[in-house]
Formats: structure tokens, sequence, C-alpha cells
């Protein structure tokens, strides 16, 4: 295969064994993942190599990044964005409406629901049976675990994090890279760099003074 055909993972550890099974449900070859530990070069996942560092990635390559930590994930893009070409991958079994937009980089999984008037930016995660109600939007290198819900007209921002099933109330605002605990229920607006918790949530860790998260 001409490795400029296929689409190039980057990363190597749980959550990219997730992306390897969607890029190949939606019809994509994998021609290779990369990761920049060394000890994992030369084997494989799912049948997918490791093939190397970043700098092992050919100019012109189609590629997402398969890492969930969402601060990583932007070093990444940003050390390859001259480089590379970033690509969506959407598993056939999610459900998405016509008119959403979805920027390159992201990843739906299996059951996902994203609903009509929606706006999801760059390099996202939208996980397994999570949902985007109507209006919703999620800046770049948001992401949403397993289970975790949005009603309708929320804003999530730039690299916030909602833990598995944690459910925003409608019109609430979840600031950029706040973090939302798994089972919360989010009743009003997260400050950016915020982390809540709890039914209904309360803010566990204030941001840091002069800091986004």
């Amino acid at each position: 295969m001409n490795p400029l055909d296929g689409l190039w993972i980057i990363g190597a550890g749980g959550h990219a064994k997730v992306v390897v099974e969607t890029a190949r449900a939606a019809g994509e070859a994998v021609a290779g993942l990369i990761d920049d530990r060394p000890h994992l070069h030369g084997i494989r996942i799912l049948g997918a190599l490791v093939v190397g560092g970043t700098d092992s990635i050919p100019d012109g390559a189609r590629c997402v990044v398969a890492i969930g930590d969402s601060r990583i994930r932007q070093k990444v893009v940003s050390e390859l964005a001259d480089r590379v070409t970033w690509a969506t991958v959407i598993h056939p079994r999610a459900e998405v409406a016509y008119d959403v937009s979805i920027g390159p980089g992201t990843v739906v999984f299996a059951m996902a629901v994203v609903q009509t008037s929606s706006d999801i930016g760059q390099h996202a995660i939208i996980n397994t049976a999570a949902v985007v109600e109507h209006d919703d939007r999620l800046a770049d290198f948001a992401q949403l675990a397993t289970g975790a819900k949005l009603t309708g007209a929320v804003t999530v921002g730039e690299g916030a994090f909602l833990g598995a099933g944690a459910v925003v109330l409608p019109g609430v605002a979840v600031g950029a890279w706040s973090v939302v605990g798994a089972g919360a229920v989010v009743t009003r607006d997260v400050a950016a760099g915020a982390t809540v918790a709890g039914v209904p949530a309360v803010v566990l860790r204030p941001p840091s003074p002069g800091r986004d998260g």
C-alpha cells in the first residue's frame, strides 16, 4: 500500500485501539500507528504495525491523533500541522445529522448521536454512546467520554473534558479546559479551567488565577 493512501494513527494506547477499529469500520485502510515510545515500535495493535515515532510519518500523510489527553493531542497537532493533513473519522454506527459541521481530526465513535444544527470543532473526541443534542457547540480538542450527554444549546469550550455519563442541561456553557466528573449533572455554567462533579455539579477545584486551566 502506498503510505499516502492509508490513514496514519498517532498514538498506540487503549484509545488508539478504538480509533483503529473505528477507522476500519468506516472503510479506512490503516497505514500504520505512530508513537514516540521506542519500546512500542515494531509491535502490532489489532494487526496494525507501530512503525515508529512522529518522524516516521510521510509528508502529506492523512492522520488522526488517537491520544485521549487533550493537552498532548493539541501539542502533537501543533507540531505536525505543516507536514500532514487531518482526517475526520466517523463510525458507521454513529448517527450524525446531515447538517452537522465536524472539523478535521475529530473522531466520532460507535453509537454516538450528534443531532441537527450542532457544530463540532477540530480534533475533538465523541466517545461511544455519547449524545450531542440539537444546537450544541463542541470546541476544538474537547472530549465527551462514554455516555456523556449534552442537551440542547450547550456550549463546550476548547479542551474541556466531560467524564463518563455526565449530563449538561440545556443552555449551559462548559468553559475551556474545564473537567466535568463522571456522572455529574451540570445545571449551571462552568468556569474555564474549573473542575466540577456531583448531582447537581459543584466546584471541586476553581480555575487557577490568570489561566484557562
